[in-house]
């Protein structure tokens, strides 16, 4: 299957990005449906790579090879392909950690597939017509590469009877795994994304650096990782703040796996079951010496991205005036659409408006097993800065 790109559209693609958009497209040979393997040529027909197909996508064709030879019709391609990932990653994994992402879509040539591995148990998430077509020799590799479980995540939109997963090899029990050698359970059929937040292990190793003595409050806590860092690390009080329960009780847990049940006990670290914008709203100023914020994606599209930005604005401005002088805060954004660039001057706004002395001390990105190919800038998803608040201008 061949699709020819229309005049002087093929820069892109030269210049090794990932995607061609619908615009670019100037015609696709008959029979072609959504997942097939196509060759992209320019509009003198020369060749220019190979993709995978999506006709109702504004990214019409996604790219996974610039090779004539490589054109991705055999299995043997993708088993040499992916075991040459999954022995990269590997091999860059901190002690004491076998919880990561094996596959990280177009960062690693792989469009549209995502695979999060948690000790034995491998997660996919087939996020394109093209990843699904390779469901099958997928789940196969996973079990030659000795996976003893196998899960797919979906979501519940996407599927006719409404289920987020499927198991695909295994059975489905409470999954552990170590991060730095920090224990965690992941909730992989209930919970977000694959089950945990992988793409964070290296920022929670550096806030697990400033903690000692510090009063913390773990906004967006989800599954409480940052909490842990935190009181594993000597913080004299932990608030870990999430609007579910059900992330609490799991936050809860995986305290217990790791020796804190006295923390809880005591009230050295506390779940608290509320909305976190209510909370930074009216909470005591200067009672934390840290905060992180670190929500869920306030965008998905470009349309919202100002509606996002106001929201970002706001837990800033709030954390920024109410943190301890030279207290620090961990900020996050985790939206594609927000470029790192806008995240700064997003919390250049908050600082501005509550009047108060911010430095800059980090700026922070996913961790390694995330990273994004340098053709594809749209892949560094996460932003970060640790900020420190020096008192009122």
């Amino acid at each position: 299957m061949v699709i020819r790109l229309k005049k002087n559209k093929e820069k892109a693609v030269l210049n090794f990005h990932p995607w061609v958009f619908s615009g670019a497209v100037e015609s696709v040979a008959e029979g072609t449906s959504a997942g097939d393997i196509v060759e992209v040529q320019a509009h003198d027909g020369s060749f220019l790579a190979w993709g995978f197909y999506e006709p109702g996508s504004q990214i019409r064709i996604r790219l996974f090879s610039f090779r004539k030879t490589e054109d991705g019709k055999n299995k043997d391609y993708w088993f040499e392909k992916w075991k040459a990932i999954l022995h990269l990653k590997q091999s860059c994994l901190p002690k004491e950690t076998n919880g990561f992402r094996l596959f990280h879509s177009e960062g690693d040539g792989v469009p549209g597939l995502v695979v999060d591995v948690y000790d034995k148990t491998a997660v996919l998430q087939l996020k394109t017509p093209g990843a699904i077509r390779l469901r099958k020799d997928l789940v196969q590799f996973l079990d030659a590469m000795g996976f003893e479980t196998i899960i797919e995540k979906r979501d519940k939109k996407e599927d006719p009877k409404g289920e987020s997963f499927s198991l695909l090899k295994g059975t489905l029990t409470e999954t552990k795994f170590l991060e730095h050698g920090i224990h965690f359970l992941a909730d992989l059929p209930f919970g977000q994304k694959t089950g945990f937040f992988l793409d964070q292990r290296d920022n929670r190793l550096l806030l697990g650096s400033y903690a000692k003595n510090k009063t913390v409050l773990n906004t967006f806590a989800y599954t409480g990782a940052f909490s842990i860092y935190a009181l594993l690390n000597g913080a004299k009080l932990v608030h870990s703040l999430d609007i579910s329960k059900q992330a609490l009780d799991l936050c809860e847990k995986n305290l217990m796996l790791n020796g804190l049940t006295k923390e809880i006990e005591t009230g050295k670290h506390k779940s608290l079951v509320m909305d976190s914008f209510d909370y930074l709203k009216n909470m005591e100023t200067g009672f934390y010496d840290l905060i992180v914020l670190d929500p869920p994606a306030f965008t998905k599209n470009v349309s919202t991205v100002m509606q996002a930005s106001r929201g970002y604005k706001e837990i800033n401005m709030k954390a920024i005036s109410k943190v301890k002088e030279g207290g620090l805060v961990f900020t996050f954004s985790c939206s594609q659409h927000i470029s790192g660039d806008l995240f700064k001057k997003i919390v250049f706004g908050a600082a501005k408006d509550a009047r108060k002395k911010v430095r800059v001390l980090h700026h922070l990105t996913q961790s390694p097993d995330h990273g994004y190919s340098i053709f594809h800038p749209e892949g560094e998803y996460l932003k970060g800065l640790v900020i420190q608040v020096d008192g009122e201008i």
